[in-house]
């Protein structure tokens, strides 16, 4: 039977900070939530979880130490210095 096991990462508050004041400065109501490292028990097999940032029907995903921010997936990559002109223009 698969054991998996999530142990929570803190955020990095530099990044944490600066997205919430985008989203102050943008009107916009954000909530996050933690990422997580996923391991499989007795395998060698891990996945880091994104930071996830919502806001309203928006997913937003980040990573600590990175200036980038993603859109819904890893694809939809946004510089964090492009985040508050793209979150004015949703909806």
């Amino acid at each position: 039977m698969l054991e998996i096991k999530k142990d929570e990462i803190p955020f990095d508050y530099d990044v944490k900070d600066r997205l919430e004041f985008i989203c102050k400065y943008a009107n916009r109501d954000a909530r996050f939530f933690n990422g997580y490292v996923v391991s499989i028990n007795r395998t060698n097999l891990h996945y880091v979880e994104p930071h996830k940032l919502v806001i309203g029907n928006h997913l937003f995903l980040f990573f600590n130490f990175k200036k980038e921010i993603y859109y819904q997936t890893l694809r939809n990559k946004i510089e964090l210095k492009d985040f508050n002109s793209f979150i004015h223009n949703l909806d």
